[in-house]
């Protein structure tokens, strides 16, 4: 009889000392998960509201942010800028190595401009901002379409290996909190496609002492384009410059519009300066 007592005391008080480690493990692994979200969730609040100062981001003024990783071994998150459920835009962010966050690029636009990644955000891979695609099944084979652009880019699984091999650290931008913008200037949309210069004239890469030479010639209002060669040189693409953001007095960020003139993108000149050409307006 003592036996049974002792077994019907013992056993609850097992089960219970067994569920309380349980619990006290899953808050151990879980925590450091809730601390890096809630880093960055304020992290992209800061960015959130100092662009919603700026005119063409004045939407993002009370939009909620929808946040999610851009896959394993990423370092990434998707910001999606949601205002009374529909997407008005988005941001890219990576984590550093030495702690803290970088904004990789962020973007404006209309739900349309930004359908893709809206319906398909948990296929989207990100290796860069000309070097982001979103994986299709079409017809037993896979179809790779480039989300901003919103067209199929025909490359092979092997190409997008090669360069998921080559672009493994990301996180080129403004970093520094308190975030602010120190400038900003824009000029009116304009076809990249209605003048070619990279046809008829040499870029002004090497011409450029700093950042500060692109900040004039857009305040100066020249009609500037910038061509890129991505995935190993399969694609080419060309984008109009209209505007700039400044952070902090040292991060420049160039506007960059294609031929969907609802969606500007801003990329740090950093980026840009790396990855392709910048042109002035042709003259004939």
């Amino acid at each position: 009889m003592k036996k049974i007592m002792l077994r019907l005391v013992i056993v609850p008080l097992l089960s219970s000392l067994l569920l309380s480690n349980i619990l006290q493990l899953h808050t151990i692994m879980s925590a450091p998960v809730e601390m890096k979200q809630q880093e960055i969730t304020k992290a992209a609040k800061q960015w959130q509201e100092q662009l919603a100062e700026q005119t063409n981001f004045a939407q993002w003024k009370e939009a909620s942010l929808s946040i999610s990783a851009l896959g394993p071994g990423t370092h990434g998150w998707l910001v999606l800028i949601k205002q009374k459920n529909e997407v008005i835009g988005y941001m890219i962010i990576h984590a550093l190595e030495q702690g803290g966050f970088s904004l990789s690029e962020y973007g404006s636009g209309d739900p349309a401009s930004l359908q893709l990644i809206i319906d398909h955000t948990e296929s989207l891979t990100y290796y860069g901002p000309f070097h982001s695609i979103i994986t299709l099944a079409a017809d037993g084979t896979d179809a790779y379409i480039e989300p901003f652009l919103q067209e199929e880019f025909p490359i092979e699984a092997t190409t997008i290996e090669q360069v998921e091999n080559q672009y493994t650290q990301i996180g080129q931008g403004a970093s520094k909190q308190p975030a602010l913008i120190t400038g900003v200037d824009s000029i009116n949309y304009f076809s990249p496609y209605d003048l070619m210069p990279w046809l008829t004239t040499d870029p002004l890469n090497d011409s450029f002492e700093d950042d500060t030479s692109i900040e004039v010639m857009i305040e100066l209002g020249s009609q500037l384009r910038y061509t890129t060669e991505s995935w190993n040189h399969c694609i080419f693409s060309a984008y109009s410059i209209t505007g700039y953001h400044k952070w902090n007095e040292f991060d420049l960020y160039i506007a960059l519009q294609g031929e969907n003139e609802q969606l500007t993108r801003y990329i740090p000149y950093d980026t840009l300066m790396a990855e392709g050409l910048f042109y002035d307006r042709a003259t004939y």
